[in-house]
């Protein structure tokens, strides 16, 4: 069960190191819990007969409860491009998957497709607070509040989004997530600001991740050998010590 635990670290962690260089990743924490909890007991002898008493309990295992999302905020990565956006909050940016799908996003690395309208690099379009997608060209600026200019022009408001429960926020590939809560609990927001020209780096620590890495792999390689001991000690039990002379 230990290196199982250990497996599914390593997993994890190897995960978060892998996008340590996508804009707006967040990385995964695990959490892990003890189940099978065992009573231990011992027979007394009490006058002439015997009974069972209590001493305690243990956990014979541990498992992956959970994986969730760390919803830290990123550093700003100041690019240049009037592509690239950063909200200096919590919010997310509104995203129309192929699919059609609502999504959300902390990726504010976006682009101009064939039809001058904004969108991720896999194709999804970036919509505004109407729901629709947004018409862009390289002059185009939107403000700290979100306000689209196109000629100089407001053109609406880009979609951002805060959430009331971030736990319902589930990841869904290409930094995309979605909300499983209840529609209510999706509320546009006014109060953080946008920056145009750079786009929120990733949140993971390289440093602390390669640490948990090396720990996961050191104590996955302990259990191996408490079970290769274990595996010599019942071959010794079985070959010698149960040998009949």
């Amino acid at each position: 069960m230990g290196m199982m635990i250990d497996v599914a670290r390593i997993d994890n962690t190897t995960n978060n190191l892998a996008n340590v260089d996508s804009p707006g990743f967040k990385k995964d924490n695990q959490a892990f819990t003890s189940y099978l909890k065992k009573e231990i007991s011992r027979m007394e002898a009490e006058n002439t007969e015997r009974k069972e008493k209590y001493i305690g309990a243990f956990e014979t295992a541990v498992v992956l409860d959970e994986v969730y999302s760390d919803f830290q905020q990123g550093s700003f990565v100041e690019t240049g491009n009037n592509t690239d956006f950063y909200i200096n909050g919590d919010s997310f940016f509104h995203v129309s998957g192929t699919d059609e799908k609502d999504f959300y996003t902390k990726s504010g690395a976006f682009t101009i497709n064939s039809e001058g309208l904004l969108t991720d690099f896999s194709g999804n379009y970036i919509l505004n607070n109407a729901g629709e997608t947004i018409t862009f060209d390289k002059d185009s600026v939107i403000d700290e509040n979100g306000n689209i200019y196109v000629d100089n022009v407001i053109s609406g408001r880009i979609g951002i989004y805060a959430f009331d429960n971030e736990k319902q926020l589930v990841k869904k590939g290409n930094n995309l997530f979605e909300y499983t809560g209840n529609q209510n609990g999706i509320n546009e927001d006014f109060e953080s600001k946008v920056i145009q020209g750079g786009f929120e780096k990733s949140n993971v620590n390289s440093i602390r991740e390669m640490v948990n890495l090396i720990d996961a792999q050191r104590h996955f390689e302990i259990c191996q050998r408490v079970i290769t001991t274990e595996d010599e000690l019942l071959n010794a039990a079985v070959n010698r010590v149960g040998t009949i002379r």
